[in-house]
């Protein structure tokens, strides 16, 4: 087995520390929870590797707690744990995602900003888009599993299934920094080529702000357990009316209302190898009752 690349292991004291460390290593530092995505990072050296690592994991981030704006999830709890909210549409996304192994070991923050899986991002020979390059390589290559709307740039699919319900919750994400607190809709965490941390913020918690009278998580996958989605739908009922979102299909989220998604899948951009994509959309679509 290759041996970790070389790092600085930094433990810190509370989130102010943590965001100071990250905040000096200068876009060079990741946050270490789980571990069960950096780890394999450093291990395989997919890209350049982080130069310190920053552990929360003694940050008091691991509660699940109910308070007058809904359902805070701290960012280090196991998805495992997340039966414990009380939202089984969100529990059963922690179930169809990785192994029982990796649930003990995933956290829910880590699941949302783990890196995407497309296979010209994770080998070291491809210099795609993604990673700085001129171009990206999916459309005239291997892109079965790759997006099929919102492509622009790239063509990557976010991997993480517990985002996908998040959205359909209506979640917020509260992320603290050197500049201070700030929160960001799970709708609009993702951008094309990303996230929008910056370097020196970390997530804190997940809120989500109502229960929903109907939650539904469904998911299509190559083999029966451990795959990433090749398909996934989420959709939630509340007093707000209801959501629908999307996961596998592009490189952020895409939500809003049933009709507004059931639009979005007809104006598809299916690549050369992926057109099935959108008949499994629009099967999980109609199994959920969007």
């Amino acid at each position: 087995m290759r041996a970790l690349a070389p790092v600085k292991y930094y433990t810190a004291t509370s989130i102010e520390d943590a965001c100071n460390v990250l905040n000096q290593a200068a876009g060079k530092g990741k946050v270490l929870a789980g571990g069960s995505d950096i780890v394999d990072w450093l291990r395989k050296r997919y890209m350049p590797t982080p130069e310190v690592l920053v552990d929360i994991k003694k940050l008091g981030l691991n509660t699940i707690e109910t308070k007058e704006d809904g359902v805070h999830i701290g960012a280090t709890v196991k998805l495992s744990e997340l039966d414990k909210a009380g939202i089984p549409m969100l529990a059963e996304a922690a179930r169809k995602g990785p192994s029982p192994q990796i649930q003990n070991q995933a956290t829910v923050a880590g699941n949302i900003c783990q890196n995407v899986w497309c296979w010209y991002y994770r080998k070291k020979d491809w210099n795609c888009y993604r990673k700085g390059g001129p171009i990206c390589f999916v459309p005239g290559g291997r892109n079965q599993y790759n997006a099929i709307m919102e492509q622009k740039v790239c063509n990557a699919i976010v991997p993480g299934d517990v985002s996908v319900a998040l959205t359909a919750l209506n979640a917020n994400v509260n992320i603290a920094g050197m500049d201070g607190a700030r929160t960001v809709p799970m709708k609009d965490f993702y951008i094309v080529l990303g996230n929008v941390l910056k370097p020196d913020e970390i997530i804190t918690d997940i809120v989500v702000p109502e229960k929903p009278s109907k939650g539904v998580f469904l998911k299509s996958r190559t083999r029966g357990a451990i795959d990433f989605a090749t398909a996934s739908v989420a959709l939630a009922t509340t007093s707000q009316g209801t959501t629908v979102a999307l996961g596998g299909v592009a490189p952020i989220i895409p939500s809003g209302t049933p009709e507004e998604i059931r639009s979005a899948v007809n104006n598809a951009t299916p690549l050369s190898e992926n057109r099935y994509k959108v008949n499994i959309v629009k099967h999980l679509l109609s199994e959920a009752g969007a």
